[in-house]
Order: structure tokens, then sequence, then C-alpha cells
């Protein structure tokens, strides 16, 4: 039996993971903050070393983006010296481990899209706290193998629910439209990260970094766009939906204006490309819009 670890139980990856299909003979356990808080590496290297998994995935981070620029010692906390006290315990336990980060650890001021050889350059405590993660994990555990991707998004997702919330009630929208990424679904990402480590145990495939991500860009304004419209052949609705400048929004942490990968080598040397985000944008906006509502504060765009 092969024993996949998964740091996360709630995020969108981790229930990505929780219903991805698994090699036959895997099993996948979940854990939470109760058994391995991130805030106290030591619980989590403890967990390593006493289950002693095949595979290690790590899917839990610091992720307010905007709140970082307030607390920035926590997000390096959690994003950077637990990521490293993982590394070690993963070593010492013989797991091999995969470690997601993002495309914000690039500043976006050369454009993209980058690939996994080019100098990171955050603009933001949140991709500082990501890249400085890389280096430390990597320099612990040079085996290890950091999955970058960009714009996770599900029907669970907070940009997704956001739209269509406000589609629900007829509200008007404002959406940025001049940040650049890759939207990724996260059950995609998920069978990809569980395929990569069947290659890796396998003895195929290199550790360092990779970039994992869908294969086609988008603006934030464009994915609302083909959400709204999904609503509006089911229900008719006929909000407004208003682009706007990152200066308009006026978030706190700066985003990068394109933080596109490339997945160039996912494709060449690991032979998976994953779904473009106009295959399942309308299904996700349908399924997501039968969840239950969620309470969307006004001024609120989760993209950008």
């Amino acid at each position: 039996m092969t024993r996949v670890l998964v740091l996360g139980q709630t995020g969108q990856l981790a229930r990505g993971l929780a219903r991805a299909t698994a090699p036959e003979g895997w099993r996948l356990s979940f854990t939470g903050r109760d058994r391995a808080d991130l805030l106290d590496p030591d619980s989590v290297t403890e967990l390593i070393r006493s289950e002693r998994p095949d595979v290690v995935i790590n899917t839990a981070a610091y992720t307010a983006v905007d709140r970082a620029e307030a607390e920035p010692d926590l997000a390096f906390a959690v994003n950077a010296r637990a990521p490293e006290a993982i590394a070690k315990a993963a070593l010492g336990s013989g797991s091999l481990l995969i470690h997601v980060s993002t495309d914000y650890v690039y500043g976006g001021g050369s454009g993209g899209p980058y690939s996994e050889a080019d100098p990171v350059a955050p603009v933001q405590a949140y991709g500082r706290s990501k890249a400085e993660g890389e280096r430390l994990l990597l320099a612990a555990n040079p085996q290890a193998l950091v999955v970058r991707t960009a714009w996770l998004l599900s029907e669970m997702s907070g940009f997704v629910r956001a739209i269509l919330e406000r589609a629900r009630r007829g509200e008007a929208l404002r959406v940025v439209d001049d940040q650049m990424g890759n939207p990724t679904h996260a059950d995609d990402l998920a069978a990809a990260l569980l395929k990569i480590a069947q290659m890796r145990l396998e003895g195929r495939g290199e550790p360092g970094i990779l970039h994992v991500a869908g294969p086609l860009s988008a603006t934030w304004c464009e994915v609302a766009r083909d959400l709204i419209a999904g609503l509006e052949r089911e229900n008719g609705t006929d909000e407004a939906l208003r682009p706007i400048s990152s200066s308009e929004y006026g978030a706190t942490a700066p985003r990068p204006r394109d933080s596109r990968l490339s997945v160039a080598q996912l494709k060449s040397r690991w032979g998976m490309e994953l779904r473009p985000w106009t295959a399942w944008v309308a299904e996700t906006a349908k399924v997501g819009q039968s969840s239950a509502p969620i309470s969307v504060e006004k001024g609120q765009q989760s993209g950008g």
C-alpha cells in the first residue's frame, strides 16, 4: 500500500484530492490543524516521523494576500518556516515531498509567461513568504518537488462564489481586467499531483520546481464574464459587469499584472496538460450556482 499524507483538509485542493481517483493500492489521509498546526512545526514533524508516509503533499498555507501585509510574521511562519520543517521531516522519514506554491512569487514586471528558471521577484508579503518557503524547503530537502500553480478555482472558491452570489442578487459587478494569469481547476491540479507523485515514486521526473497550471491565460474579468454567461443561460439574469483597473479596485497588497506561468515543461517532460479554463468554467458556474448562498461584503471582488 502507498500511503499519502495530505497536509490540509478543508481547502479547495485538499477537497480536490479527496475526490480524485488515486492509483490502485493508494490510501490518502488528510490532516487539519488539530493534528498538524503549521504554527507549531514540531507537531508536523512528529506526525510525519510517526506515520512515515510514502508521500507527503503540503496543500496548507497562509493565503490571505491582503491581510499578510499587516501580518508578515504570521505569513512567513506558515509559508516559510513550516515548509522547512516539513522538508526536514520528510527527508528523515524517506517520504517523497510535494509542496504547493504560487505564481505570486513573480512580480509581473518583466511579463509572463514565466518558466521555472526565471528569477522570482514577489511584490507583496504573501509572495515573499511563499518564495522564501520554496528556498528553505529545497535547501533542506533537495529531493522535494515544489509545484507552482496559479489562480486556483472551483465551485467553492471565493472568487467564483462571490461572482455567482452577486449575480443571484442582481448586483453590479466590478472585476479587475488588467491582471493576467492561468485559471486552474482544483480538481485538475489534484489529479496532476497524484500522477506526479506516482511518477516520482517510479523514478521518473525530477525534483526541484515545476509549474502546474491551466494552459490558457485570462483576466479575472474574462473568467467572471463566462461564469455569468452560464448563469444567464440558466436564469436569464441581466447583471452589469464593469471591467476595472487594479488601481480602481484598490487592494491592500499589490498584485502582479502578468504572472502567467509557462507549463511547457509539464507537457514536454511529464507528459501532462491540464484543461483550459474555458473547458470547465460553465460547469463550475452550474455547480456553484446550486451551492448554498454565502455572505458577500459590499465592494468585494475576490479576484485581483
